[in-house]
């Protein structure tokens, strides 16, 4: 779906059902215009940084009235979009915290990331949740990055490195510290066995190819975003979190700890895989023992 098939529609709702006024409508057809103009993306695929990368470009530029009203109108296109269920992940999330304040989102601290992972029972299930977890803030990966790794994406790589497949269908090796490789082999040697016996069980009467696939290759199974997001965000009350905790906050974390522990911003975009036009110029070649050493820096283990 187009930009500007999804931007009229949006305009064609405040205007008939909500009454908006001609002048509201332009206002909000020009923010539009301006913020599809800066970030030359589909709506779909746009995520939070690049928002907030426009919005702090923006508020250098004009004054802070203008810029509140503009995240209004990004706000409100979103929300629409959410409701409408054109997108899953809403990436003016961060917004919220930018009203007042232009400055990133909040992070957890390393200390609030054990919490939540403590917080979690040892379950299969929870042992799996708690893998994700320990790989989302040990590669800075997506959630959807990690949700649909194979097997062979950390077998392959003898576990040293993750391989993930990231935006524009690219695939990046992101490495991991060897506690982690150790506890990813125990996962699949033990609980995705257990996993696996109750999922067959389940579905021994309703089987498919997608999901023998699924249960043949795919390192997690039985976990979707908007289950896991859910579950996390219970894993986070049970550990006493008062911050808004959702899995892209791994992320944010992950290139604080990372710029922190004197990783240069360009290993992080590298590491993250941002790629846009604007700095791709600055991207340079990182070899893997490089990143290995970043990464020990902020690895997830048990304190001695």
């Amino acid at each position: 779906m187009e930009n500007k098939t999804v931007a009229m529609e949006f305009l064609d709702y405040l205007r008939y059902e909500k009454g908006s006024s001609e002048n509201t409508l332009s206002s909000y057809k020009r923010d539009l215009n301006l913020f599809f103009s800066e970030v030359p993306k589909n709506f779909q695929s746009i995520e939070d940084e690049e928002v907030i990368e426009y919005v702090d470009k923006l508020s250098k530029t004009v004054k802070r009235n203008t810029v509140l009203r503009k995240i209004a109108s990004i706000r409100a296109f979103y929300k629409f979009c959410y409701i409408n269920k054109y997108i899953t992940d809403n990436p003016t999330e961060s917004l919220k915290n930018l009203k007042r304040e232009f400055k990133l989102p909040e992070v957890l601290k390393l200390s609030e990331i054990k919490d939540i992972i403590d917080a979690i029972p040892n379950t299969p299930e929870g042992v799996r949740d708690k893998i994700i977890i320990k790989i989302l803030v040990a590669t800075g990966a997506r959630i959807s990055e990690v949700l649909t790794l194979d097997i062979k994406d950390v077998e392959n790589q003898d576990y040293e490195f993750i391989r993930v497949l990231g935006k524009g269908s690219k695939y990046r090796l992101i490495p991991i510290y060897s506690q982690l490789e150790e506890e990813i082999k125990a996962y699949i040697e033990n609980d995705r066995k257990i996993l696996v016996l109750e999922r067959k069980e389940k579905e021994s009467e309703n089987k498919n190819k997608k999901k023998g696939h699924e249960l043949e290759y795919k390192l997690f199974l039985g976990t979707r975003r908007e289950n896991f997001w859910k579950r996390l965000k219970k894993y986070a009350k049970n550990a006493k979190i008062e911050k808004n905790v959702y899995p892209h906050i791994f992320r944010h974390s992950v290139a604080t700890m990372l710029i922190n522990n004197g990783a240069d911003i360009r290993i992080v975009q590298e590491i993250l895989g941002h790629v846009n036009i604007s700095t791709t110029e600055i991207y340079t070649h990182v070899g893997k023992r490089e990143l290995k050493e970043i990464y020990n820096k902020v690895k997830i283990g048990d304190e001695e």
